[in-house]
């Protein structure tokens, strides 16, 4: 019931992320493993002021997590998950030795019968209501006197950027979780791509309303063949178009009467359905698309059957470097801002983005040592180019190795955000001097590559911060504007709402895919509605009122 971001999309957003944070703290070596004595209640642990958020232990520290398996990192011989360059660093660093317990990519449904049975690690990654469901059943600590004195300036910096996530992660006050937070809202507005040499080969001007977007997937069409705008069966990219007509769905949002209502069964869906009704007519929208899961659409961009995509801002990584790689680099694809009807610039959807926290079981020894460990990536990610060498930079970063460190990870919500000011102003300058992260130069780099050589693997950082349209320039001016909505469901939905699971978008998913197809009329829309209401969606409603509204 919340937007459906896909593991993908953190694949292929950036590795590394950055900050232009505050400093990290004193790296003194004195010892901490008094510090934390009996922390029954950790809410009231001693803190050490000679023990800053980052020395080491005089003591050995074991630390008991549970993880998932990332299957796009690769690891040197030897190294797996559970024995890698990070746990390696720990060790070295802090004298703090993590031991994972299991890796399943099933996390979620084995972190919950942990859950059930009481079996828990000592520190671990929760999804919001699971974190809701530790602190009622008073099995994790109260983080709040430990964040306060061990987490460095960088860390807590990272949770003032982002004070509506760390507030999430508190109940009457009190720290219980903290957000892993994400990259930013600037990776939430969304496009529509086009396929740029086609654009030009029939002199197209950029698309101002949902009339040319109509226009251009017919020029397409009629000299290419093939049909207009890629989709698939789930309708998320579809869905993506519908604040054209002034729609939000997958969105909690305040209606009329002031109160919270889902922006799925808003009358301006029925307008953006009516609409898609008459272009699958046409055979702008994919005639097989009920029948295409997500791979399915993206080969047929690949294989130049299509010109047109509604999609995130890194369609460069994915579809782009196969696009690239099999029609070559003037079949790229360029991002363009969804205009209205009317017109106008549509409102884009902004939705809570921080899925994860990182708690601790109640009762374990020494919680600050988690918090050190969340310093050192938050350190190690936005601060070690200059301080750390090129090859332990390497070794922690590249081929996706920041993405296994699991329940110690945290990001900087000002990161491409920041990153993409400091990339596109070396590009345009050639002054280097302000690239202060990995992140950084892995961007520019990847964009002067792709400027010089068109080398497929580098499309997606290019497209995001080098191209003559970039997503994240994009991205950028609509946040400087403030023309966006944020979701009313700022944090965990409520227990009732998630009871239902998929039940009720899948209602809709199915009777809005009979209205596209013409198997029904546009007047099922009401029936559908009311289907969705009656299966649970008024529940739905009341429980996200209880909980965000007014």
């Amino acid at each position: 019931m919340v937007k459906k971001f896909t593991v993908v999309i953190l694949t292929f957003c950036m590795v590394f992320v950055l900050a232009a944070c505050s400093g990290s703290g004193n790296e003194s070596n004195s010892p901490s493993g008094e510090a934390s004595g009996n922390n029954e209640a950790a809410g009231s642990i001693e803190v050490d002021p000679s023990d800053p958020s980052f020395s080491a232990f005089k003591e050995p520290v074991t630390i008991h997590t549970v993880t998932s398996e990332y299957a796009s990192a690769k690891y040197p011989e030897g190294d797996d998950i559970t024995n890698n360059v990070w746990i390696e660093r720990y060790k070295e660093k802090y004298n703090i030795n993590v031991v994972t317990d299991w890796v399943s990519d099933e996390y979620d449904t084995k972190l919950n019968l942990a859950i059930s049975s009481n079996d828990l690690p000592d520190v671990f990654r929760v999804n919001a209501s699971q974190l809701q469901q530790l602190i009622e059943a008073d099995m994790i600590m109260d983080l709040t006197t430990v964040f306060e004195g061990y987490a460095s300036d960088r860390l807590k910096g990272y949770m003032e950027a982002d004070a509506d996530s760390f507030e999430s992660g508190k109940k009457d006050g009190k720290l219980y979780g903290i957000p892993q937070l994400h990259w930013g809202l600037i990776d939430q507005p969304d496009y529509i791509w086009i396929r740029n040499d086609w654009k030009e080969e029939l002199g197209i001007s950029d698309p101002q309303s949902v009339a040319d977007l109509k226009d251009i997937a017919l020029k397409f069409m009629e000299k290419h063949g093939g049909y207009g705008i890629a989709v698939d069966q789930t309708l998320d990219y579809l869905n993506l178009l519908a604040i054209a007509w002034n729609a939000h769905p997958d969105m909690w949002i305040e209606g009329g009467d002031g109160k919270l209502t889902y922006g799925s069964i808003q009358p301006e869906m029925k307008a953006a359905l009516t609409d898609w009704a008459e272009w699958f007519k046409l055979g702008i929208i994919d005639p097989e698309f009920a029948i295409k899961d997500f791979s399915a659409m993206n080969a047929d961009v690949v294989a130049g059957k299509v010109g047109m995509q509604p999609y995130y801002q890194w369609w460069g990584y994915n579809p782009g470097v196969d696009t690239i790689s099999n029609l070559g680099k003037d079949a790229i694809f360029y991002p363009y801002l969804i205009p209205t009807t009317d017109g106008k610039e549509a409102k884009q959807s902004i939705f809570f983005a921080n899925g994860n926290y990182t708690v601790i079981k109640k009762g374990f020894k020494h919680p600050e040592a988690a918090i050190k460990l969340l310093n050192d990536y938050a350190y190690i990610v936005d601060e070690g180019v200059g301080k750390e060498s090129e090859e332990t930079l390497s070794a922690l970063l590249d081929n996706d190795m920041a993405h296994v460190v699991g329940a110690f990870r945290v990001l900087n919500p000002n990161s491409d955000y920041e990153q993409f000011e400091a990339v596109s102003a070396a590009l345009q300058s050639k002054d280097t001097s302000g690239l202060t992260t990995a992140g950084m130069w892995q961007k520019y780099n990847n964009s002067v590559d792709f400027i010089n050589n068109a080398t497929p693997g580098a499309t997606g950082d290019y497209l995001q911060q080098g191209a003559p349209k970039t997503a994240y320039g994009l991205s950028k001016k609509v946040l400087d504007s403030g023309n966006y909505i944020k979701t009313a469901l700022w944090g965990a939905s409520p227990e009732a709402l998630a009871s239902f699971g998929t039940t009720l978008d899948d209602i809709l998913t199915e009777g809005f895919t009979k209205i596209i197809m013409g198997t029904e009329s546009i007047d099922y829309f009401d029936t559908v509605v009311q289907n969705w209401r009656t299966a649970g969606g008024d529940a739905a409603a009341e429980a996200v009122n209880a909980a965000y509204g007014k």
